[in-house]
């Protein structure tokens, strides 16, 4: 039953959210368009919840409980084009919720800041565009949001704490205690409410006429310079000579380009709903649910058999590797210049390898040099052929010519 307590909660959580945007839609009923959607969200959250921790989901069923959701919407007095569009947005989050089975509460889900920010623009829209009601309702919506979200917090923990010893009574008394100091502190804050506001208009007062004491000389300044260009004479002087008929005629050219002009909302309300149920259509057929039954294993068996004509290749094929690392090849040259040393007939500091063994007078082969070349200045392996002709050459060098001196 707790596998899908977040993906309920995660939709409860989202729908506070919207429900702040909500807050400046028109409000017709007795209820207003944001504590509708938030209701009925309530509902589909307990019933999507009630349904899927009982039946795998299925797409079906959440545009169902969305269809549902959106009618009843509908039948309490919203406008049609506002249900059909949280309709909308009601199978979206679902499908988002429930197509995902989360590993912990909050995972990935970011709740406080999403809702710190949606708030924060809904409060600068409410201060630039008072409305006593928009701000009572939008201040009414977020205690109640917090409150379900410390709520739904603590009610995870103790479901998934409760058999290691944890207790409803220490789950609601934290509750209380989390809901009772804001409480207090609220509470304090009404009664000096209009002491508070007059210190705080004081102190934003004083600081907007600081600001703006350099701008006000310098826009007095200008209303002067404009007001010299010229007289109230000269402006009645034009009038006259414009006449009456001009007048009126300019008068009701500039009342007609002022006028607005009539803009079909209708046909783009339509376009875009019509764009967002193909993008929803579209997200849905992308977005697959996690899948709820284990994956059965395979029931292939491999059966190895021992087989001359197999561990002859592999004996083979680890005693003659393809190529030999050029580490190794460079510590048997490295060898040879210490077998050398010891008889006394070291390579000289101002003498390279082809001067070296055409003194000592060693019999090797050309692609002797090539090979040391390769070898000393190098970076890749070198052929497992190449590399067993170069070691020959050197220890052919330390048993006749080294070895015959000993």
């Amino acid at each position: 039953m707790t596998s899908r307590l977040p993906s309920a909660i995660h939709f409860m959580l989202d729908a506070f959210i919207i429900a702040l945007v909500l807050v400046f839609a028109d409000t017709q009923g007795a209820l207003s368009v944001a504590w509708i959607w938030l209701l009925l969200a309530w509902l589909v959250s307990v019933s999507s919840y009630l349904l899927f921790s009982r039946y795998s989901y299925q797409l079906v069923g959440g545009i169902g409980l969305s269809t549902v959701a959106t009618v009843s919407m509908w039948a309490m007095g919203m406008p049609l084009w506002l249900t059909t569009i949280l309709g909308m947005l009601s199978v979206y989050l679902l499908h988002a919720r429930y197509s995902v089975r989360y590993k912990e509460f909050n995972y990935g889900h970011y709740f406080l800041m999403k809702f710190t920010v949606v708030f924060s623009i809904c409060w600068i829209l409410v201060l630039l565009n008072p409305n006593q009601q928009t701000s009572r309702l939008l201040f009414s919506i977020v205690p109640v949001a917090i409150l379900f979200y410390v709520g739904a917090q603590l009610l995870y923990s103790y479901l998934h704490t409760r058999q290691a010893g944890a207790k409803f009574s220490q789950v609601a008394s934290v509750f209380g205690l989390l809901v009772s100091i804001p409480s207090v502190v609220a509470i304090s804050i009404f009664y000096i409410a209009d002491d508070v506001r007059r210190l705080a208009g004081w102190a934003v007062g004083g600081m907007i006429r600081v600001v703006f004491w350099p701008l006000a000389l310098l826009l007095e300044q200008v209303n002067e310079f404009l007001a010299g260009l010229s007289t109230e004479e000269e402006m009645q002087e034009t009038l006259e000579v414009l006449g009456p008929d001009e007048e009126i005629a300019q008068r009701e050219t500039l009342v007609s380009e002022t006028m607005p002009s009539d803009f079909p909302i209708e046909i783009l309300l339509g376009i875009v709903m019509v764009i967002s149920a193909v993008v929803l259509i579209i997200w849905l057929k992308k977005i697959k649910p996690d899948s709820e039954t284990p994956v059965p294993k395979s029931t292939i068996r491999m059966k190895r058999h021992n087989h001359l004509s197999t561990e002859l290749f592999v004996s083979t094929a680890k005693e003659s590797p393809a190529s030999r690392d050029l580490h190794q090849i460079r510590e048997v040259f490295r060898s040879l210049e210490l077998m050398a040393k010891e008889r006394k007939l070291e390579r000289q500091s101002h003498e390279t390898v082809r001067e070296w063994i055409a003194r000592m007078d060693w019999d090797v082969s050309a692609s002797f040099y090539k090979t040391y070349d390769r070898v000393r200045y190098g970076d890749k392996q070198l052929p497992e052929s190449q590399a067993s002709n170069f070691i020959a050459e050197i220890e052919k060098i330390k048993n006749h010519y080294l070895n015959k001196n000993v």
